[in-house]
Order: structure tokens, then C-alpha cells, then sequence
């Protein structure tokens, strides 16, 4: 896997923007049932370096079965105020234990009622809790060994 710059001053013409709320939607479709989808984002001088985007499922080919549902070209965009990153992402599905927990580097967007012992989490709460956390990253300064409990996402886009 090549890492790219996100702050670098990409080839326009090559890059395919594409917003996180499309990659889930298509994640979401690729499966009959998803029990958690959580989106790790890597950063790197508290811009994300990376996007991975984590579907937890049954239907998992393996502990983690990377799905090629985009090419290399697509990039997630990120709007900054002033500018916009493109970040390179990654899919890949898993039968592991769904996260229940949301961190600096990793951040829980969807949870099914069905999971033993977690509440259910709206994907449109998920989204536009993640979408902030990486669109302003000054708002969200925490130990980075801090982890808390999914009940902050509940609701966040009312």
C-alpha cells in the first residue's frame, strides 16, 4: 500500500473526490446485514494520514477481507475552512467483535440493536460526529489514550 501525503499538492486530474458519507452507503449495500461500522483515522500531525473504514459483519471472507469497491484514484475529501484534504481510504471487512468505543484515532459511526451489550447508533449520528472530528480537529483536543463511551455520538446531528 502506498501512503500519500494528504497535504501534498496532489495531481488534480488523476484524483477522484469522494465524500465519507458515499463510501459508507456503499459499504452498508455491499452486505445483507452490518452489525458495526467503525472508521479509523490515522493522523498525522493532527491531520488523518489515512482513512480505514471498518464493516463488521458475518459475511466477512476472513479477519480482515479488504473490499475493493473504489478505485485508487478515489480520495476522501475533507473540508478544512481553507482547504481541502484528500486523503487516501481503505475498506475492509471483518468478523471481529464491533468497537464500542470512540477514540482520537478511531470513531464508531454505526451500531446495530442487534450487538449484545452496545446500543444502537445511527449512522447519520456516526457521520456527522466523525465528519467533525476530522473537518476540526482543534475542537477535539484529549489524551490520546483516552477512550469514551459511544453515548457522545447518540443524537449529534440534531
Amino acid at each position: 500500500m502506498t501512503t500519500n501525503n494528504p497535504i501534498e499538492d496532489q495531481n488534480k486530474e488523476s484524483v477522484v473526490k469522494v465524500e465519507l458519507e458515499t463510501v459508507v452507503e456503499k459499504v452498508i449495500d455491499e452486505f445483507d446485514n452490518v452489525a458495526s461500522i467503525t472508521i479509523d483515522h490515522l493522523l498525522t500531525y493532527e491531520r488523518p494520514s489515512s482513512i480505514r473504514v471498518r464493516v463488521y459483519t458475518g459475511e466477512a471472507d476472513g479477519f480482515e477481507d479488504y473490499l475493493q469497491l473504489f478505485s485508487s484514484e478515489h480520495k476522501i475529501a475533507l473540508d478544512r475552512g481553507d482547504q481541502t484534504l484528500l486523503v487516501p481510504f481503505s475498506i475492509f471487512a471483518t468478523f471481529d467483535g464491533p468497537v464500542t468505543w470512540d477514540s482520537t484515532s478511531q470513531t464508531t459511526i454505526y451500531m446495530d440493536d442487534n450487538v449484545l451489550g452496545s446500543h444502537s447508533l445511527q449512522v447519520d449520528d456516526g457521520l456527522a460526529y466523525v465528519q467533525d472530528k476530522l473537518e476540526n480537529p482543534e475542537q477535539w483536543e484529549w489524551d490520546r489514550e483516552c477512550v469514551s463511551p459511544l453515548e457522545r455520538i447518540r443524537n449529534y446531528s440534531d
